[in-house]
């Protein structure tokens, strides 16, 4: 069934309005209490990379941070979508050693990093450690390990790892209902929910104290959770009380540590610089971050639609109703 969702973006040129974008906004407040733009949003959506700090709180259950007594640092690339710069790479290599595992270990693909600079670097000879999901799979290898389970069927749905990650999805998202199943692209299950229920795993990852150690992972190393020029990066650099994780599909989730709340935000054209910008301008007018400058932000706040030139021609508008989600 085609959702419409709410118009959240106008991109004019020339004063005609040339694209538009729909989705939804939800934003879920500390009393509990939901707030939407965009009307269906029990429709299920899946969570893609938005999962990994909920996939990665199973740690807690098997205490697998203190079995191989993990770092803030080693935590935050579980976690990440990672841009395959130096710096993840280096703590994806020694979490391997943790483990007694190698690169051969890996089921997820060998692709490119998402640095184009690390790209140039390789050329086209990358290893599964460049690929943005491979601390996610090290996590999972690492529980594996910890519990004597066997590592070559580690994505299967029916491994002990797997049905422990899925419950633990339902349990942070509090639902019981059966979860719609899609293997993510990098091979991994991966579950939809309606965006309330995302936002409410995200609000009880970040904003209970029951998984501190992710939240601190988040808060003290926003650059380990992507990388250059990555949106949750950018975001929590804005604010350092935020917790951020995009996902494919037009997906971003934000919960502010501070006040309690989580922002959902799903465009449903999956436009990355459409999306960054209805999450911007939904946090500035909810007073998460302050006006910031489309230069100061190229790629995730650029506002102006340019010819090859890079003359003006045209810009972003954010559409939406901030009322929809502020007015009790």
């Amino acid at each position: 069934m085609k959702q419409k969702g709410a118009l959240l973006i106008q991109q004019t040129r020339s004063g005609l309005v040339e694209q538009e974008f729909y989705g939804f906004i939800v934003l879920l407040k500390k009393d509990g209490s939901i707030k939407k733009i965009g009307q269906d949003c029990n429709y299920p959506y899946f969570h893609r990379s938005s999962s990994k700090p909920l996939q990665a709180s199973v740690m807690k259950d098997f205490k697998t941070d203190d079995f191989y007594q993990l770092t803030p640092e080693e935590i935050a690339v579980c976690c990440a979508s990672h841009t395959g710069e130096k710096i993840h790479i280096d703590i994806l290599k020694n979490l391997l050693k943790k483990g007694n595992l190698t690169e051969a270990d890996l089921q997820c693909p060998a692709i490119e990093p998402l640095n184009k600079d690390e790209q140039r670097k390789f050329e086209n000879n990358y290893s599964p450690l460049h690929n943005n999901c491979s601390g996610k799979h090290i996590l999972m290898l690492l529980i594996c390990r910890q519990n004597g389970w066997d590592t070559t069927n580690y994505l299967d749905r029916t491994h002990p790892l797997q049905i422990a990650v899925y419950k633990k999805i339902q349990e942070l998202c509090e639902t019981t209902k059966e979860l719609p199943y899609t293997p993510d692209g990098c091979g991994a299950p991966n579950y939809a929910t309606s965006l309330s229920e995302l936002a409410g795993g995200f609000y009880n990852v970040f904003c209970t104290g029951n998984y501190l150690q992710i939240k601190n992972a988040f808060l003290k190393h926003p650059y380990l959770i992507g990388g250059k020029d990555r949106p949750d990066t950018e975001i929590m650099q804005l604010n350092h009380s935020l917790c951020a994780k995009a996902g494919a599909g037009g997906l971003l989730c934000i919960a502010n540590t501070h006040s309690c709340e989580v922002l959902v935000v799903k465009l449903l054209e999956a436009d990355m610089q459409a999306r960054s910008i209805a999450a911007i301008d939904a946090m500035i007018k909810l007073g998460w971050v302050n006006n910031i400058s489309s230069t100061d932000y190229t790629l995730l706040y650029n506002k102006t639609v340019t010819t090859e030139k890079q003359k003006p021609v045209g810009e972003y508008q954010s559409v939406f109703d901030i009322k929809d989600l502020i007015d009790d």
